[in-house]
């Protein structure tokens, strides 16, 4: 029988897989490979530090990978004045990411290899639409989940970095530098919630359906647009007990995160400035992933943080931590980190956001503590009781391993790939 095909159009190549949506879009491609016979073909633009020549480490699931056409400064902002200030249509993201010639090599990709079915990767590539709504493939908006709650939170966090992010490269120079002063920033950023929650349910009815990884934010989409909405969880590749070896070091708390990102760099300012301080245990803290020169020289003073870089072996640095300190300031959807740390059988303590649609219970499988104090109690606790907190670390293994396996979440995908 004849493969089906589906295209997807990404945001960045998804490998290697050094972020959440990086292994999300991974294994999501490899399941509809490898369980439901389909060719995988993608239309990826880049994201800083990726070339064309990162194509040929392509993994070996994928049938084809074509390049966006990088997008010019004039045509960025010519999007950001029609379409973003004056319309009033796109979010900033979307300005962004579009341009029509674009759009053009999209429509005509798709008329070359006639896709099943059409995937697109986050609401910033929704508007692509166009290029192919006279398509008869299936059409899915793989909206991992909704930006537009993580703005709200974000515009009332207390610790408050750049807003540009990962942005920083695609955003004109002179608007970097506007963003950087917090009058602008929360104005700009109340503009991106109200303008890309505007976007989610736009696009979201034109597609056929909607993808989140958390039921949390299926269920609010589904109230607005029913049964509009599946939810499809990142998953875990469980651990084999052989590499869970090893004893791990004495008061030793570890944290991962891309420290590009500005949901991790405020976080990671909460836990040094405000949690660390109030642990009596003699702690250090291990940061894990990649780190720019500017946060390393913050921190340099402080003798209980300790800086990895990205690592190659997740596994190997997460297991030499007593515990998984992973709260998260501001954030939707479900924290691949978490559920990694779990599936290794680490003792975590997060808070509510983290927490969030993850089926897991606080004190039965990983603790979910809120304010400052509290996290920190939880931590002189379990390092004081370690035998307790490694019997509620190994609940939460077997709950990940039950649940999150990705053999278990290619399943979801039957509701998509009829």
């Amino acid at each position: 029988m004849k493969n089906k095909r589906l295209l997807f159009v990404t945001t960045r190549l998804f490998w290697p897989t050094d972020s959440g949506r990086k292994l999300s879009l991974y294994y999501y491609c490899k399941g509809i490979h490898e369980k439901y016979n389909c060719d995988i073909y993608i239309y990826s633009f880049l994201e800083a530090g990726q070339t064309e020549k990162d194509i040929e480490e392509k993994p070996e699931f994928i049938k084809e990978v074509r390049l966006a056409q990088t997008i010019g400064k004039v045509e960025k902002i010519q999007n950001l004045v029609a379409k973003t200030l004056l319309s009033r249509k796109w979010p900033i993201q979307c300005s962004l990411y579009y341009s029509e010639q674009n759009a053009e090599r999209i429509k005509k990709y798709c008329n070359e290899i006639q896709p099943d079915y059409i995937f697109t990767d986050m609401i910033r590539t929704s508007m692509y639409y166009d290029s192919f709504q006279h398509s008869h493939a299936v059409k899915v908006l793989d909206m991992d989940d909704l930006l537009s709650a993580r703005y709200e939170r974000q515009l009332h966090a207390r610790y408050k970095s750049n807003i540009s992010g990962q942005y920083a490269g695609r955003l004109p120079g002179i608007i970097n530098k506007l963003i950087g002063n917090q009058v602008v920033r929360n104005a700009v950023l109340a503009m991106e919630r109200e303008l890309t929650a505007k976007a989610e349910i736009h696009y979201s009815k034109l597609y056929d359906q909607v993808i989140f990884v958390s039921a949390v934010e299926t269920a609010y989409l589904n109230k607005k647009l029913p049964g509009k909405a599946i939810t499809i969880p990142v998953g875990i590749n469980a651990v084999p007990e052989g590499e869970l070896a090893g004893i791990p070091e004495k008061n030793l708390l570890s944290y991962v995160g891309n420290l590009k990102v500005a949901a991790n760099v405020d976080t990671l300012h909460w836990i040094i400035s405000d949690i660390l301080p109030k642990i009596h245990h003699d702690v250090k803290f291990m940061v894990i992933g990649k780190c720019p020169d500017d946060i390393r020289e913050k921190y340099k003073g402080n003798n209980h943080v300790i800086f990895t870089g990205r690592v190659d072996n997740l596994v190997e640095y997460i297991r030499k931590s007593q515990i998984f300190l992973s709260p998260i300031l501001y954030g939707t959807g479900i924290k691949t980190k978490i559920l990694e740390a779990m599936s290794m059988g680490v003792p975590v303590v997060t808070n509510d956001v983290g927490a969030e649609g993850i089926e897991a219970k606080d004190g039965q499988e990983f603790w979910v503590r809120n304010d400052s104090a509290a996290i920190a109690g939880q931590v002189d606790y379990l390092l004081g009781h370690y035998d307790a907190a490694l019997s509620v670390a190994e609940a939460g293994k077997k709950l990940v391993e039950g649940k999150y396996e990705w053999n278990r979440i290619w399943e979801s995908f039957q509701e998509v790939l009829t």
